[in-house]
């Protein structure tokens, strides 16, 4: 198969994905979410909101928090 025409394949990590597809979908462009990943000064502490969790309702939280 000629170089040229060869399209290189990468795997990605889906847990990186969707949260890149969630921040976009919250309205952050590409640069913004770029600036946060190199931003020294990333919280520490952990949020333990669903709000915008899509993967998991308020009745399923609210089930595991029992």
């Amino acid at each position: 198969m000629n170089r040229i025409n060869q399209v290189d394949t990468e795997e990605f990590d889906m847990e990186w994905v969707n949260l890149i597809m969630s921040a976009r979908k919250m309205g952050l462009t590409m640069e913004d979410i770029r600036a946060f990943l190199r931003s020294p000064f990333q919280p520490t502490t952990i949020s333990l909101s669903t709000e915008n969790d899509r993967f998991m309702s308020s009745k399923e939280f609210i089930k595991q928090s029992s």
